[in-house]
């Protein structure tokens, strides 16, 4: 545990042996924002993805649980698959 010390620096002024900013010199802001906002994307996606194949008619038995598998154990590209080629045509999905 870090103990806060108050001490004079060089201009007079007191300041506190902890650094209390929130600055984080090894990790630029800009790539944190940029980290977040992929990661968000990526669970939204995912999400999605589980959502759709759920809600979706199989013909074939297994059909969801294998999605489901491919989405989750390929996080990214699974999903992005099933979104782009492995949903059935706009056509034969039941309307409700």
């Amino acid at each position: 545990m870090e103990c806060a010390v108050s001490s004079r620096n060089s201009r007079g002024k007191w300041s506190r042996g902890v650094n209390e900013s929130t600055h984080n010199p090894t990790i630029p802001l800009w790539m944190d924002i940029t980290f977040t906002v992929f990661v968000l994307a990526w669970i939204f996606i995912t999400i999605s993805a589980l959502v759709a194949i759920m809600r979706t008619d199989f013909d074939r038995s297994g059909g969801k649980f294998w999605w489901s598998a491919l989405v989750i154990a390929v996080p990214v590209l699974g999903a992005l698959v099933w979104l782009l080629f492995g949903r059935p045509p706009r056509d034969s999905r039941s309307r409700t």
